[in-house]
């Protein structure tokens, strides 16, 4: 019996080890995410944690020599959670969202290259992402859902309780004034903005889009460009598949996108197409 028991207990003994030794091995796994160049080349900047942790904090560090990366240091009581960081296109400045908890509000931060002298230059309700610098530096755009949360039909939502909000709030572009800190919405609010690209003037975005609600309709999008100082969408593009990531050639009269079958926002495939700006010479250049 003594040997039958001690038998039963060697395994649950070896098993807790391993457990014990597992979670000490994930907390040295570090993860790496959302890795941003600085235009000039001479910084990094990333986002880090572990596979044990749910903060995530960004990191700088120049890209030559051997100084060690800096922690950007944001004061933010909590579970910090940092995303997307963006740099300025003089790469003096790195803009970058952050909130206390993943779940949390997000709003929009400033640092110095080197992480130093943390600024909130946002007072955000509602889910927001993909920040980017206009060419003259003067704005940053992202996508906003105010007053409601967002992400992509992948993302986990709360459980809905009560009374049930049937309002539909799309996913638009909203610009923030760097000098005067407004903030305006820039898109049409019937359409949801899946992915952004400013102009070289700055005076126009391309985008993907479609009607709302933008959970539902994400595979009948279509390439619109955005009038920033209107406001007007027009469609220079109706696939006949889904497309992704639009991009403007440097002289504002071209834009790339990704067109092919794909299943979910966020996960891109296909061949790359190009388009002239007035939705003209549609072409396959893979």
């Amino acid at each position: 019996m003594k040997h039958l028991l001690l038998a039963c207990l060697v395994p649950m003994t070896l098993t807790a080890q391993s457990m014990q030794q597992l979670t000490e091995q994930l907390g040295k796994t570090v993860l790496y995410g959302d890795i941003a160049l600085s235009h000039d080349g001479a910084h990094i900047a990333w986002v880090q944690s572990t596979a044990t942790t749910t903060s995530k904090q960004t990191y700088v560090r120049g890209t030559s020599g051997s100084a060690p990366a800096t922690l950007v240091k944001i004061p933010i009581t909590g579970e910090r959670t940092d995303f997307d960081p963006a740099w300025s296109p003089d790469s003096k400045t790195l803009a970058v969202f952050s909130s206390a908890g993943e779940k949390e509000q997000r709003q929009l931060w400033t640092v110095n290259a080197d992480g130093s002298d943390p600024k909130k230059i946002t007072d955000l309700k509602g889910y927001a992402a993909r920040p980017r610098w206009s060419h003259d530096g003067k704005q940053i755009a992202f996508l906003y859902i105010e007053g409601a949360g967002g992400g992509g039909p992948l993302m986990a939502a709360p459980t809905t309780t009560g009374v049930i909000d049937t309002a539909i709030h799309n996913q638009r572009i909203a610009a923030l004034d760097i000098p005067s800190g407004q903030l305006h919405q820039v898109s049409p609010a019937n359409l949801h903005i899946y992915d952004y690209d400013w102009s070289p003037d700055d005076k126009t975005f391309v985008v993907t889009a479609a009607p709302g609600p933008g959970d539902n309709n994400w595979w009948i999008a279509q390439i619109y460009t955005i009038d920033i100082a209107k406001g007007n969408a027009t469609s220079i593009y109706k696939p006949s598949l889904q497309v992704a990531v639009p991009r403007w050639s440097p002289d504002g009269k071209s834009i790339a996108f990704i067109e092919g079958l794909m299943s979910d926002e966020g996960f891109h495939g296909g061949d790359l197409f190009t388009i002239s700006a007035d939705g003209h010479e549609v072409r396959n250049r893979t």
